[in-house]
């Protein structure tokens, strides 16, 4: 089950979390948590309530994380990027600094929804001079961690998109600003003044501020694009909002599942103490899995029905965090319920759910048309 700790009983914790992860809206969160380990293979995922921030500590790819969810949209703001940043890093001291999440791309001939941009550079676009003369940008450009850049660049990962398709990696120019674009006449006209661009978004300035304040070098944005600005954002949004978030998710676990690739900024893998033979995730998910039948098991024909509900299970728990959501939604439940629940957590609540509303069926049905069972006869019908 989920442990909640004080900030003090953690406060030993402090010198091995070197990478504080940062999401600005519920989906980024949902996205992010699934991906979070527990520390061991007894515990879940921390909570840590401190401050006007909850802090979530697990394990992400192969180091140590804290996790926290901006309270509101933006920079600017009392709980914007810029504040909630800078008192994260003055709590947790990290050495590397990723924000996760969704963004503008610019161009739905070359780009993709789903595909992933990286801050070579950022532009704070809205700074300007209002003169007689005319606009004069005054932002700045900023370029994103140097060692991050490299190691993001060179990772080798696959993520389908759509049928035949994957995700591909863009790093470029990101425009950062307060305005939420969707209008193609203003986007065009902002897009004019930075061709280079290939995505905006709302958070980045402050992060760069918070992280020049605090002297961290190595920050990023890793954004996955979910609308193009032009009047379209609410057209399937939770579906290109999920996918964009989980392409950026994904990307970002790939990167730091490698044991070597940080050593030069002083990162070190988490030393898991091995109690078995199988991994730490191989111990979860027959943890998992043992819960959940528990709280799933049908008694008619207990013989037939426990195999069933183990398959139907392990099938779940073997989901991307994207088409768990698909799963989710296809269940009439509402992906809101779980933003905020560790993967334990989360997967437990799914069954929970499923057996006090009677949707083992249905679940059987949205898992098999993501990925089709072997035997394509629903075994609870």
């Amino acid at each position: 089950m989920e442990i909640e700790k004080s900030f003090d009983e953690v406060r030993e914790l402090i010198p091995q979390i070197n990478l504080l992860l940062i999401t600005a809206n519920e989906i980024e969160t949902f996205h992010v948590r699934q991906a979070l380990l527990p520390l061991s293979e007894d515990a879940d995922v921390i909570k840590v309530p401190h401050g006007l921030q909850t802090y979530f500590i697990g394990i992400f790819g192969e180091y140590l994380a804290v996790h926290v969810q901006l309270g509101k949209m933006g920079s600017s703001s009392y709980a914007g990027a810029i504040l909630t940043a800078f008192e994260s890093i003055n709590n947790w001291k990290p050495k590397v600094v990723l924000m996760i999440g969704v963004a503008m791309g610019v161009d739905d001939k070359k780009q993709r929804i789903g595909d992933v941009l990286l801050s070579d550079t950022i532009i704070s676009y809205e700074n300007q001079r209002l003169s007689k003369g005319g606009i004069t940008q005054r932002g700045s450009i900023v370029d994103g961690g140097a060692l991050l850049l490299d190691r993001f660049k060179n990772v080798t990962w696959t993520s389908p998109i759509d049928d035949g398709l994957f995700s591909k990696i863009l790093s470029s120019q990101i425009l950062s600003g307060e305005k939420l674009i969707d209008n193609l006449k203003e986007r065009n006209k902002i897009l004019k003044v930075f061709p280079q661009a290939s995505g905006a978004e709302m958070e980045g300035a402050g992060i760069y501020a918070a992280c020049k304040r605090a002297s961290i070098n190595e920050w990023l944005l890793v954004k996955g694009i979910c609308d193009y600005g032009d009047g379209n954002k609410d057209v399937d949004k939770e579906q290109r909002q999920n996918l964009a978030a989980q392409s950026a998710t994904s990307l970002s676990v790939k990167v730091f599942s490698s044991k070597f690739g940080f050593a030069d900024i002083g990162l070190e893998p988490v030393k898991k103490v091995k109690k078995s033979n199988k991994s730490l995730s191989n111990i979860q998910s027959d943890k998992i899995e043992n819960e959940i039948v528990a709280i799933v098991e049908v008694n008619q024909k207990p013989e037939i029905m426990h195999s069933a509900v183990q398959l139907t299970v392990a099938a779940f728990l073997e989901l991307s965090s994207y088409q768990k959501a698909e799963v989710i939604d296809s269940l009439d439940l509402s992906l809101n319920n779980f933003i905020n629940l560790s993967a334990h957590e989360m997967n437990k609540e799914l069954f929970r759910q499923v057996r006090e509303r009677n949707l083992l069926p249905a679940l059987w049905n949205a898992i098999n048309n993501i990925k089709p069972f072997e035997n394509s006869i629903n075994p609870f019908v």
